[in-house]
């Protein structure tokens, strides 16, 4: 079992480059899960699924990244801060996925000093929320909708891309997971499986929209820590 995957690592330093090309960031997506699947129980209360270590691995990931995006349901279960605090390094731009914009003005991540939230709603928020939020530090990005009423993420990562941002980390939940899925805007996985069998939230949520029934993982890397282990891979998607 490899102990210190570096794939991720130096494609992360290349992300200018990819971002370049692509036109969009180097975007990966990292979530802790059962090993049924499960990354939160059915009641949807927070609950810490991975061991220490890795989540001290999760903090070294947000080190390395330019942006964190969840969504808003991350937000109102989780209350998150979404900042590096078990090792040394940088803070991620904190990204919400919010359309209406239901984000509390008393979330955490409003009340942080000197660091702006960037909140994407849809193109028409409501101006009253949008003005209280602005007051509060944010800033509010409107951005065009799917056919579900969700932000459209294929635009959205254009315009971070525009915004200067060249890596994205997606930490969920299993909506916004799925969404990026989907739509084939993943470019590396970094999956902890924690020894726990849990009925709660599949971690890809049934859609009318979804195109993909499975989807292989390639150049697939595995570290344990604890009792954890992590899968680092990167998805294999078929050519269109």
């Amino acid at each position: 079992m490899q102990k210190n995957p570096n794939t991720f690592f130096t494609k992360i330093a290349q992300a200018d480059a990819f971002c370049r090309t692509k036109r969009r960031p180097f975007i990966a997506v990292s979530y802790a899960q059962s090993v049924n699947g499960s990354i939160a129980p059915r009641n949807k209360e927070q609950m810490y699924l991975s061991g220490r270590q890795s989540l001290v691995l999760t903090h070294r990931l947000r080190s390395v990244c330019d942006a964190i995006l969840v969504g808003i349901e991350t937000v109102l279960i989780d209350d998150p801060q979404l900042t590096v605090r078990l090792v040394e390094g940088k803070n991620p731009q904190p990204i919400i996925l919010d359309t209406r914009l239901r984000i509390p003005i008393e979330a955490t991540l409003m009340r942080q000093i000197g660091r702006q939230v960037l909140i994407v709603s849809g193109q028409q928020p409501s101006s009253a929320k949008a003005a209280q939020l602005q007051q509060a530090g944010a800033t509010i990005l409107p951005c065009a909708t799917n056919a579900e009423g969700r932000i459209d993420l294929r635009v959205l990562v254009n315009v971070l891309a525009q915004r200067g941002i060249r890596s994205l980390m997606v930490e969920g939940g299993a909506g916004v997971i799925t969404s990026f899925i989907n739509l084939q805007l993943v470019d590396y996985f970094i999956i902890t499986i924690t020894p726990k069998l849990l009925e709660g939230v599949q971690v890809i949520r049934p859609s009318p929209l979804m195109r993909l029934s499975c989807l292989q993982l390639g150049e697939v890397e595995y570290q344990q820590l604890d009792d954890d282990i992590v899968l680092w891979a990167q998805p294999v998607w078929d050519e269109e």
